[in-house]
């Protein structure tokens, strides 16, 4: 059990270096990719979308693409479960954070405990409240776009994306969710 542990660790170290390399050099999307994700996106989730920072737009497009060429939910749903892995960290733009500030909310995250510091981003303001929040990004961007009226499992799959207990609720098929979570390098 303990190697197992260990070795979640390390691929979770692994996906957060590989991550902040990534928002280090994160690029505008070129015109082909903009469209993909226009055309994948519907009205309210391109809100969203547009809401969010260049390297977790960056981030999304890998996670979608490394999702698609599994080939799990080809067909029926394909859109839906590419729009989800867009959109999955859509509730980090509410911590107002970039790159240096998530890596501080991370390793405060880590010290002090995630259910901890999940509970500050209920205050009003400062930097208690966006570590919080950053910290709540899965809840809080499943809020949002529920209010921006994007599709059920989009919705489910940012609130339950970090948290396996949650997938059987979401409505989303069981290797679907696996396949997500490999995609975006979560073990």
């Amino acid at each position: 059990m303990k190697n197992v542990r260990l070795r979640a660790r390390a691929r979770r170290t692994q996906h957060l270096a590989t991550r902040w390399f990534g928002s280090l050099r994160a690029r505008t999307l070129d015109d082909a990719t903009a469209a993909w994700v226009d055309a994948t996106l519907e009205p309210g989730e391109q809100r969203v979308w547009r809401g969010m920072g260049r390297a977790d737009r960056a981030e999304g497009v890998a996670v979608a693409r490394a999702f698609e060429a599994t080939g799990v939910g080809a067909g029926s749903g394909a859109g839906e479960w590419r729009a989800a892995a867009l959109l999955h960290d859509a509730g980090k733009q509410l911590s107002g954070f970039g790159t240096f500030g998530r890596v501080v909310a991370t390793v405060v995250a880590a010290g002090a405990g995630r259910t901890r510091v999940r509970a500050w981003a209920d205050g009003k303001r400062g930097w208690r409240v966006r570590i919080g929040r950053y910290a709540a990004h899965d809840d809080l961007g499943a809020d949002l776009l529920r209010r921006a009226g994007a599709r059920p499992a989009v919705v489910a799959w940012a609130g339950a994306h970090h948290r396996p207990p949650r997938w059987a609720a979401t409505g989303i098929p069981a290797r679907v969710c696996r396949a997500l979570a490999d995609a975006d390098g979560e073990p």
